[in-house]
């Protein structure tokens, strides 16, 4: 995936300090996150601030936690196993390497560090390249789309009559974790085949799509201004940008070139999400048709 994911220890989080620093670092936008290891991270780490802080910083402490825990923070499913947190997160690490793992007995660089402080701007360079194969272009959102309740894809060459547009949409649903998603996409209406046989591709597709997927489907028109040209996949915590979008080639030899894929900046994904928000009226572009998919 294009997001780094960084194991810290809850006991090497100490001080208002430290949050200072992971809030600086970390963010879907910078292409760093705090790993959820063990699932109960934010409790351990919030117990661990209280005990060692005074109290005239623990609503500091704990503000800047929750904003940490809200923006910064992913789960993937890790298993916990070990004798205590640096081995279960060294077992893990060998099972699926994080890019970083911080513990105080860790000294084992680049990727075991023994403290928060040690991190340098070396430990924050993310590939930003990846195959044009559906697989790998849906494993960079992985972060994303793990804990999505919503998922929002625009690409103005998405049309569902194209194999290799869907086989990238159902490799990117199921990498989707919650019980109920949605799925929100929005192509161009010029340049496709008519809407009834755009219509029987999805009808036919529903098939494939997971039971935990709810499919809205819309196709739209900028009226020639270009608005709809870029591409790109956001969620509720951040986004990314696909530079050459979400089809996958039909030659084989082009998949394996690369394309760029980025990190959507905080002031482009707010835009994105206001413009592209289906509770009300779009002011962008137009309407033309939409296909809802509701079964779960």
């Amino acid at each position: 995936m294009l997001h780094l994911e960084f194991a810290v220890a809850p006991h090497e989080v100490n001080s208002l300090h430290h949050l200072s620093l992971l809030e600086a670092r970390m963010g879907f936008e910078k292409g760093a996150l705090l790993s959820r290891f063990p699932n109960g991270w934010f409790r351990q780490v919030s117990e661990n601030l209280r005990q060692k802080n005074c109290s005239s910083k623990i609503d500091r402490t704990t503000e800047k936690l929750r904003q940490i825990k809200n923006c910064k923070l992913v789960g993937l499913q890790r298993e916990y196993s070990g004798e205590d947190w640096a081995q279960a997160a060294q077992n893990s690490h060998t099972d699926s390497p994080f890019h970083r793992v911080i513990e105080k007995s860790l000294n084992g660089p680049p990727h075991l560090i023994p403290s928060i402080e040690d991190l340098e701007d070396s430990d924050f360079v993310f590939v930003s390249q990846y195959q044009r194969s559906a697989q790998a272009l849906a494993r960079a959102a992985k972060a994303l789309l793990n804990g999505a309740e919503k998922v929002t894809m625009f690409d103005p060459y998405l049309c569902p009559t194209k194999t290799s547009c869907l086989t990238t949409l159902i490799e990117c649903m199921n990498l989707c974790r919650k019980a109920e998603v949605e799925f929100h996409i929005f192509s161009e209406e010029d340049g496709k085949p008519d809407w009834q046989t755009r219509r029987d591709s999805l009808s036919a597709f529903q098939h494939k799509i997971p039971e935990n997927i709810r499919l809205f489907w819309y196709s739209v028109d900028d009226h020639g201004s270009g608005f709809l040209h870029s591409r790109g996949l956001f969620t509720s915590k951040g986004g990314l940008i696909y530079d050459r979008g979400f089809e996958e080639p039909r030659d084989l030899t082009q998949r394996d070139e690369v394309t760029d894929v980025t990190p959507m900046p905080i002031g482009y994904l707010t835009e994105k999400a206001r413009v592209f928000n289906t509770a009300q009226q779009y002011e962008r572009f137009t309407m033309v048709q939409m296909y809802v998919h509701q079964e779960l």
